[in-house]
């Protein structure tokens, strides 16, 4: 581990990878100030652009991007009330409010101290728990990885917002979809529909492009108008929000605990995190009836949480190959574009990769806070400009992403139709991310399962006679049948 660590910090110190983290830095920062953009769309807008990179400045790269976001987002949730993204949505409650009393300085600087202390937080825990995660890898063959894969995309369907049918559908839709093209299984086309193009499948970086980043810029079209709303102003002393934070030190560790471990649950995300911190600081708090009036504690809580849980969503992404959060699906096919394979065997394999990330992180999340105070202002006067006026540059940024990988217009034609049906799922509230999920995952599903069926000379037992394939089938089929408890229970309840 020492030798992967010092790989990575080597690379830490290459000018050029310390060019992309910058780079990376500002690009995250305004995907966060936009909101509905955030870090899923600013990841599958440049993801093409890292191809041929050297995987471990891509790391970078990328890291630097997700750790800029929710800064991003905090500054636009405090200046004009209008949360860049959901992670940053209990941060109006409070943050704008300070703004209002002409304390929106001391709240930028409440967010960014808060920001990086969570982020370096998330990361600690993450490094703590890797060693336990790789003595653990040598016991998982494809029988476990196959049910592995089910329970998360089941595990994900229950956490994510809307119906878990809804979600399980989406999932399978992403499965079918991923299964399109030559089986090398089989060793024959399906669901070509005659098509030479999908011979080959459909390419990642096109559907994530579509799904993430075009379907919320066609529903910006249609609803016209600017991002947001209002004026705000910048006033206070410096770092007097940065001794806000160190006063409050229970509050920070305590919400950066409760961010890791939501992160660290796949699917769930940091808008939950975020809420959850602001609840219990204000559960905690000797003066509860003054939150959401502009109290440091709330911001304090919400910001130290959201940056949090990065680290801990890393976690099953990295260890296990299930994605802790939307953009965490977006990073694992950017793992998949680089040739790594996502779970148990990326961290005994490819340590340094992980590594790369976990720094990559760190220092982001370190950078994010500081340049974003120094442009704060001027980022938020971005949420001002007319959507008919942003809409066409950043499609056109997306088109050149789909394009730029194998430099095939049909490729510029898929992101357009996975946008129109991202935007369809938006509008009627199907997950994307279980889409995406059962998109990445449905190759290695199909192939873990004959794999498995290989081992056994086609018997189905070899399911049941594994201990910890056995235990996770248990929690799958858990999982499963939940939802459906629970609403029973829910009916008897109320007609009693």
């Amino acid at each position: 581990m020492f030798e992967a660590f010092t790989d990575a910090l080597g690379y830490l110190t290459d000018p050029i990878t310390i060019t992309y983290i910058v780079l990376g830095n500002i690009t995250g920062l305004i995907f966060g100030v936009l909101p509905g953009l955030g870090g899923a769309a600013a990841l599958a807008i440049l993801l093409p652009l890292t191809y041929g990179m050297d995987p471990m400045v891509a790391m970078f790269f990328l890291a630097a991007i997700m750790g800029a976001v929710p800064f991003g987002g905090s500054i636009s949730a405090i200046l004009l009330n209008t949360p860049g993204t959901a992670v940053n949505a209990a941060t109006c409650l409070d943050g704008h409010p300070m703004a209002q009393k002409g304390e929106a300085k001391k709240a930028l600087e409440i967010a960014a101290t808060a920001s990086g202390l969570g982020a370096l937080f998330g990361v600690f825990v993450l490094i703590l728990v890797l060693p336990a995660v790789r003595s653990v890898i040598l016991l998982f063959g494809p029988p476990e990885f196959f049910i592995l894969f089910l329970f998360g995309l089941a595990t994900v369907a229950l956490a994510s917002m809307g119906s878990f049918l809804k979600g399980l559908i989406a999932g399978g839709a992403g499965i079918l979809f991923s299964l399109v093209g030559y089986s090398m299984v089989f060793g024959d086309l399906r669901f070509t529909l005659g098509s030479e193009h999908l011979w080959d499948g459909f390419s990642l970086i096109p559907v994530i492009v579509g799904i993430f980043a075009v379907s919320e810029l066609i529903n910006y079209a249609l609803r016209g108008g600017t991002i947001a709303h209002g004026e705000a102003s910048i006033s206070g002393r410096s770092f007097e929000g940065v001794k806000e934070v160190f006063r409050q030190k229970k509050n920070l560790l305590r919400s950066s605990f409760i961010g890791t471990v939501i992160g660290i649950i796949p699917g769930i995300g940091g808008a939950a995190a975020n809420f959850v911190a602001y609840i219990e600081a204000k559960r905690r708090s000797k003066h509860p009836e003054t939150f959401g009036t502009g109290n440091p504690e709330g911001v304090v809580a919400t910001e130290s949480a959201n940056n949090a849980k990065d680290g801990g969503a890393l976690l099953p992404t990295l260890g296990l190959g299930i994605p802790g959060s939307v953009q965490m699906a977006v990073l694992l096919g950017a793992l998949v574009l680089h040739g790594l394979t996502p779970g148990p065997l990326l961290v005994k394999d490819h340590l340094d990769i992980v590594l790369a990330l976990v720094l990559g992180l760190v220092v982001s999340s370190l950078l994010a806070s500081t340049f974003g105070l120094l442009t704060a202002h001027s980022l938020a006067k971005i949420t001002r400009i007319n959507v008919h006026y942003i809409v066409p540059v950043v499609l056109s940024f997306c088109f050149v992403g789909a394009y730029a990988l194998r430099e095939n217009i049909w490729d510029v034609l898929m992101a357009l139709v996975f946008g129109f049906l991202g935007y369809g799922m938006i509008r009627f509230d199907y997950s994307k991310i279980c889409f995406v999920i059962g998109f990445i995952l449905g190759v290695y599903v199909e192939r873990s399962f004959h794999q498995s069926l290989m081992m056994s000379y086609g018997s189905f037992r070899i399911f049941l006679e594994r201990p910890i394939t056995l235990f996770l089938l248990v929690l799958f089929l858990f999982v499963f049948i939940f939802p459906f408890v629970k609403k029973k229970i829910a009916v008897r309840n109320n007609n009693s």
